[in-house]
């Protein structure tokens, strides 16, 4: 039994601050979700007027910084529970 959950983290865009959004049982679904928030943000941001900037972000595949990635954590395991009066 995996006593692992894994954590899917968005960087936020100012001061490198990271939220948590959500766990996942499986490494596997947890990696296939942040791949397609990846997509979903890469796509809303070639949406976006570029203004002075004219530079296209790369795609998920091919970009080095992720904004969407999967940490795992261990299980907490308290033991067995004794009653208290």
């Amino acid at each position: 039994m995996n006593n692992d959950i894994y954590l899917l983290i968005e960087h936020g865009r100012e001061y490198g601050e990271a939220y948590v959004l959500g766990w996942f049982d499986n490494e596997a679904t947890a990696q296939a979700a942040a791949l397609k928030m990846e997509w979903e943000a890469y796509r809303a941001e070639l949406k976006r007027p570029s203004g002075w900037f004219t530079e296209k972000p790369l795609p998920p595949g091919e970009a080095e910084y992720k904004r969407y990635w999967v940490k795992a954590l261990g299980r907490f395991d308290p033991g067995p529970t004794v009653g208290v009066h």
